[in-house]
Protein backbone atom coordinates (compact mmCIF):
# COMPACT_ATOMS: atom_id res chain seq x y z
CA UNK A 1 0.00 0.00 0.00
CA UNK A 2 1.27 3.53 -1.00
CA UNK A 3 0.28 6.93 0.34
CA UNK A 4 1.08 9.59 -1.85
CA UNK A 5 -0.43 13.50 -1.35
CA UNK A 6 0.46 15.73 -5.02
CA UNK A 7 -0.32 19.20 -4.64
CA UNK A 8 -1.92 20.41 -7.43
CA UNK A 9 -5.02 22.45 -9.53
CA UNK A 10 -6.27 18.86 -10.49
CA UNK A 11 -9.65 17.58 -8.92
CA UNK A 12 -9.54 13.95 -7.36
CA UNK A 13 -12.52 13.60 -10.21
CA UNK A 14 -9.91 14.72 -13.19
CA UNK A 15 -7.37 12.49 -11.39
CA UNK A 16 -9.52 9.57 -11.49
CA UNK A 17 -10.98 9.96 -14.77
CA UNK A 18 -7.16 9.86 -16.10
CA UNK A 19 -6.22 6.60 -13.78
CA UNK A 20 -9.19 4.49 -15.52
CA UNK A 21 -8.02 5.67 -19.26
CA UNK A 22 -5.09 4.61 -18.09
CA UNK A 23 -6.39 0.93 -16.59
CA UNK A 24 -8.53 0.79 -20.12
CA UNK A 25 -5.39 1.23 -22.39
CA UNK A 26 -3.88 -1.66 -20.62
CA UNK A 27 -6.93 -3.95 -21.08
CA UNK A 28 -8.04 -4.03 -17.48
CA UNK A 29 -11.86 -3.68 -16.24
CA UNK A 30 -12.57 -0.75 -14.14
CA UNK A 31 -14.94 0.94 -12.20
CA UNK A 32 -14.54 3.91 -10.48
CA UNK A 33 -17.27 5.19 -7.48
CA UNK A 34 -17.77 8.64 -6.05
CA UNK A 35 -18.53 9.51 -2.38
CA UNK A 36 -18.66 13.03 -2.74
CA UNK A 37 -15.28 14.47 -2.11
CA UNK A 38 -13.82 10.72 -2.05
CA UNK A 39 -13.05 8.16 -5.68
CA UNK A 40 -12.46 4.85 -5.38
CA UNK A 41 -11.03 3.54 -8.78
CA UNK A 42 -11.12 -0.46 -9.08
CA UNK A 43 -9.31 -2.27 -11.93
CA UNK A 44 -8.69 -6.17 -11.96
CA UNK A 45 -6.88 -7.91 -14.96
CA UNK A 46 -7.23 -12.18 -15.57
CA UNK A 47 -10.29 -14.50 -16.21
CA UNK A 48 -11.18 -17.98 -14.63
CA UNK A 49 -8.41 -19.79 -15.29
CA UNK A 50 -5.90 -16.79 -13.83
CA UNK A 51 -7.36 -16.23 -11.07
CA UNK A 52 -7.55 -20.27 -10.15
CA UNK A 53 -3.74 -20.41 -11.23
CA UNK A 54 -3.06 -16.99 -8.97
CA UNK A 55 -2.30 -15.02 -11.95
CA UNK A 56 -5.36 -12.28 -11.83
CA UNK A 57 -4.48 -9.26 -10.40
CA UNK A 58 -6.55 -6.30 -9.20
CA UNK A 59 -5.36 -2.47 -7.90
CA UNK A 60 -7.59 -0.20 -5.79
CA UNK A 61 -6.92 3.17 -5.80
CA UNK A 62 -8.69 5.55 -3.10
CA UNK A 63 -8.26 9.53 -4.37
CA UNK A 64 -9.29 12.26 -1.58
CA UNK A 65 -9.74 16.12 -2.48
CA UNK A 66 -7.75 18.01 -0.10
CA UNK A 67 -7.73 21.76 -0.27
CA UNK A 68 -4.45 22.40 -2.04
CA UNK A 69 -4.42 18.98 -3.86
CA UNK A 70 -6.03 15.20 -3.99
CA UNK A 71 -4.10 12.42 -1.80
CA UNK A 72 -3.86 9.22 -3.40
CA UNK A 73 -3.57 5.71 -1.50
CA UNK A 74 -2.87 2.43 -3.74
CA UNK A 75 -3.76 -1.50 -2.43
CA UNK A 76 -3.79 -4.69 -4.18
CA UNK A 77 -6.71 -6.34 -3.95
CA UNK A 78 -5.56 -9.77 -4.03
CA UNK A 79 -2.40 -10.48 -2.23
CA UNK A 80 -4.16 -12.95 0.01
CA UNK A 81 -5.50 -15.02 -2.75
CA UNK A 82 -1.88 -15.52 -4.26
CA UNK A 83 -0.29 -15.90 -0.54
CA UNK A 84 -2.51 -18.86 -0.50
CA UNK A 85 -2.03 -19.96 -4.20
CA UNK A 86 1.94 -20.50 -3.65
CA UNK A 87 1.39 -22.24 -0.38
CA UNK A 88 -1.09 -24.82 -1.89
CA UNK A 89 1.43 -24.41 -4.96
CA UNK A 90 4.68 -25.68 -3.26
CA UNK A 91 2.69 -28.01 -1.27
CA UNK A 92 1.04 -30.09 -3.95
CA UNK A 93 1.14 -28.64 -7.13
CA UNK A 94 4.98 -26.95 -8.04
CA UNK A 95 3.57 -24.89 -11.33
CA UNK A 96 0.81 -22.98 -8.70
CA UNK A 97 2.92 -21.71 -7.30
CA UNK A 98 5.48 -20.01 -9.82
CA UNK A 99 2.03 -18.50 -11.59
CA UNK A 100 1.64 -17.29 -7.98
CA UNK A 101 4.57 -15.72 -7.67
CA UNK A 102 4.30 -14.34 -11.38
CA UNK A 103 0.92 -12.50 -10.43
CA UNK A 104 2.43 -11.33 -7.02
CA UNK A 105 5.65 -9.73 -8.73
CA UNK A 106 3.04 -8.36 -11.58
CA UNK A 107 0.30 -6.71 -8.75
CA UNK A 108 3.57 -4.88 -7.47
CA UNK A 109 4.19 -3.78 -10.65
CA UNK A 110 1.72 -2.08 -11.85
CA UNK A 111 1.18 0.07 -8.54
CA UNK A 112 4.78 1.09 -9.37
CA UNK A 113 3.79 1.96 -12.55
CA UNK A 114 0.30 3.96 -11.88
CA UNK A 115 2.34 6.31 -9.36
CA UNK A 116 5.02 6.97 -12.26
CA UNK A 117 2.70 6.99 -14.63
CA UNK A 118 0.54 9.86 -11.36
CA UNK A 119 4.41 11.70 -10.95
CA UNK A 120 4.34 12.53 -14.64
CA UNK A 121 0.46 13.47 -15.19
CA UNK A 122 0.46 15.99 -12.43
CA UNK A 123 3.71 17.42 -13.03
CA UNK A 124 2.57 17.96 -16.97
CA UNK A 125 -0.10 19.84 -15.76
CA UNK A 126 2.06 22.86 -14.71
CA UNK A 127 0.54 23.51 -11.55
Amino acid sequence: MALRIYRTKITAAELSRAIVLWFRRRDFETQCLNDGSTFLVQAKKGGTLAKVAGMSYALTVRLKQQEGGVEVETGAGKWLDKAAAGAVGWLAFFPLAVTAGIGFYHQGKLAAELLNFLEYYVAGAGD
